[in-house]
């Protein structure tokens, strides 16, 4: 039974011109639903098809068959009181990627959600909504469709999913005040990265690492941000806080980070990388890997979510004023000047320490812009998807670097270092001369016209 890999999200605010987009009307209605499978009936325009789905979650078996009118027809009495009906919309996202968005109809009106399918589970661990889409819902029985058509819209208790979807939210909202959102953000995001964590199975332990190292990097850049009201007292305290938590976690990722690297390695390099050496190195690498992780068990995680914790409850207690643009203002005109310095400094030498750093800057930025985004979102959001793919090409960057660096280490393997080396740096380099092409153009303007602008587009959206 073939397997589809998908996350589903609400929309948290439409993107511009989708709805002068042409869409398809459809009507689901369900024969069987149980607790593991459904068995569903839609028309969509002149298609008709029975469709069977196994699982739930991100990765679920489907069959197919399409049906003749006659068929559907007969059928379709047998889903009464189990039925939807939407309207889909497909937009492009980077990578290939497409969203297929749902509006829904009917008694579901005013509910729209997104669904993006993968090719693989490793594309879809490393995917990065754009600043659209809301809170997460795969895996929650409540919006599945089959829940949908026969139960209806969720009705959680009072106030309880007005503070979900508020706190995935990454992004400020015009209706509320700068030190409102950042408090509202940096809260969804410790209780993210504990949810991730004591949510992780065995299996599932390096995805939870990844997601709540996410999270606190999220943290650390609404920090950023409110320097303009925290003081630097207050903001090395909480950064601090917030950088152990996520060190706490970073060797257990290093190591599997390692691996992935090796195997991207050899799928690009094909024969140039032997493989009876990138064997060895493969199971040395795998070995440090399970040593971690047997030596660290669940204690590292457990103390990252009691650290985590402490830094959830001091974020009510943030001083953050003024709580307009002069809040914001200091915060994200020193990342964008500091992300020009980094720049200046890999143009001039290309040093890993140098790139390393630039990677920081960016994602800083790439956060910052995030939140941001509702001040212009036509013009910001490709911005913000441009800086992503650069924080991605210098990511892909430093993973080399820290894979040559183990590389140099291996002494005790056969391995014709100078070989691989030469092969890593190759490589680097690729990545790096895209990424300078792009950081060039992200980091075209003055940081005193950066920031006019952005105080342009804040003053017409949001005071």
């Amino acid at each position: 039974m073939p397997s589809e890999i998908e996350r589903k999200f609400l929309v948290s605010t439409p993107p511009a011109g989708l709805a002068e987009r042409a869409g398809t009307a459809l009507e689901q209605g369900y024969l069987a639903i149980s607790e593991r499978a459904e068995v569903r009936l839609r028309r969509a325009g002149e298609e008709l098809t029975l469709t069977v789905k196994v699982g739930r979650g991100e990765s679920r078996e489907e069959v197919e068959v399409g049906l003749d009118a006659g068929q559907f027809e007969r059928l379709w009495p047998l889903t009464e009181g189990a039925r939807l009906a939407k309207t889909r919309r497909h937009l492009p996202l980077p990578d290939g990627l497409s969203a297929e968005v749902d509006a829904y109809n009917g008694a579901l009106q005013g509910l729209q959600v997104v669904e993006v399918e993968f090719r693989s589970a490793e594309q879809s661990r490393g995917f990065s909504p754009p600043p659209w889409f809301g809170e997460e819902l795969t895996g929650d029985p409540r919006y599945s469709n089959q829940s949908l058509a026969s139960s209806g819209l969720p009705r959680p208790g009072a106030g309880e999913r007005k503070e979900r979807k508020a706190s995935a939210a990454y992004r400020l909202k015009p209706k509320e005040g700068a030190a409102e959102g950042l408090r509202r953000v940096a809260l969804g995001r410790a209780r993210k990265a504990q949810d991730r964590l004591r949510a992780a199975g065995e299996d599932g332990a390096a995805d939870a690492i990844h997601g709540a190292r996410k999270d606190l990097k999220k943290i650390r850049s609404v920090l950023r941000l409110a320097r303009g009201g925290l003081g630097k007292k207050a903001l090395r305290a909480e950064n601090r806080r917030f950088r152990d938590a996520g060190r706490m976690l970073s060797e257990s990722r290093d190591a599997e980070v390692k691996l992935q690297t090796l195997a991207q390695l050899r799928e690009r390099s094909g024969e140039e990388l032997p493989a009876s050496q990138a064997r060895a190195w493969e199971a040395a690498l795998a070995a440090d890997r399970a040593r971690v992780q047997a030596d660290a068990g669940g204690e590292r995680a457990e103390r990252a979510i009691e650290a985590i914790a402490a830094g959830e409850a001091r974020i009510a207690e943030w001083s953050l004023e003024p709580d307009c643009w002069r809040l914001l203002e200091p915060g994200l005109d020193r990342c964008y000047r500091q992300g020009r310095r980094a720049l200046k400094a890999v143009r001039a030498e290309r040093r890993d320490e140098d790139v390393h750093e630039l990677r920081k800057r960016v994602k800083d930025l790439w956060y910052q812009q995030r939140l941001l985004v509702e001040a212009w979102p036509e013009l910001l959001e490709p911005a913000t998807e441009q800086a992503h793919r650069l924080a991605d090409l210098l990511g892909d960057h430093h993973d080399l670097a820290v894979l040559a660096a183990d590389l140099r280490a291996r002494q005790d393997l056969e391995l014709d270092c100078d070989a691989a080396g030469e092969l890593i740096a190759r490589h680097q380099d690729e990545l790096l001369d895209e990424a300078l092409a792009l950081a060039e153009r992200l980091y075209a303007e003055k940081a005193k016209c950066f920031r006019r602008r952005m105080r342009a587009y804040w003053a017409a959206t949001f005071a």
